[in-house]
């Protein structure tokens, strides 16, 4: 054998090993100073006293009971405000898709044209065609009769992982409109640098 591969033939010179120090019983009525009792016992250096305060922010205070969706500050500012003043989408779309936004449940939207007609004032055959425009555009895609996702990444009702969960779920299905990564190309004039 090598010198490196014989095992080691006593222990290295080092401090004189300290003296155990008797262990009181943990008792059900130590409270509060348990972890103080603990590491006062075991630790090497006496325990200092550390106080830390809680800070609780209050919840959102928004307007309506239905509490509130995370937007894209990028689509906000940039795409729609464009799209708007260039007629890239209709007062009507931008309309139902703010409908939708607003009555998202995790992503996922149920609601029948009649119910968005209502809500807006409009006639109800008019809805089809502003929930067929944005499924064009991959702002919503429709999953069966009067079910529709609307895009995760535009707008999402969840916490962020809810939203990655959904993320991969609908990147899974593969869909040949590229949902839920590309919008339609009148939507995407602006490089995402610089916007928040």
């Amino acid at each position: 054998m090598g010198e490196s591969a014989q095992p080691l033939r006593g222990l290295r010179e080092g401090p004189e090993p300290r003296q155990a120090r008797p262990v009181r019983a943990v008792r059900a009525d130590d409270g509060p100073d348990l972890a103080r009792l603990i590491a006062e016992q075991f630790g090497r250096t006496p325990v200092h006293e550390v106080r830390t305060t809680v800070y609780r922010r209050p919840p959102h205070d928004m307007l309506g009971a239905d509490g509130y969706s995370l937007v894209s500050n990028y689509f906000l500012r940039r795409v729609l405000p464009y799209c708007l003043m260039h007629n890239a989408i209709t007062k009507l779309q931008s309309a139902v898709l703010s409908n939708i936004i607003g009555r998202q449940k995790k992503g996922r939207i149920a609601v029948t044209h009649a119910e968005i007609a209502e809500e807006l004032g409009v006639k109800r055959t008019s809805i089809g065609h502003a929930l067929d425009a944005l499924c064009e555009k991959n702002l919503i895609h429709r999953t069966k009769r009067s079910t529709y996702q609307l895009n995760p990444r535009v707008a999402y009702n969840g916490n962020g992982q809810e939203q990655y969960d959904f993320l991969a779920e609908l990147r899974a299905l593969a869909l040949g409109s590229r949902f839920p990564d590309e919008l339609s190309p009148e939507l995407t004039r602006f490089p995402r640098s610089g916007t928040g």
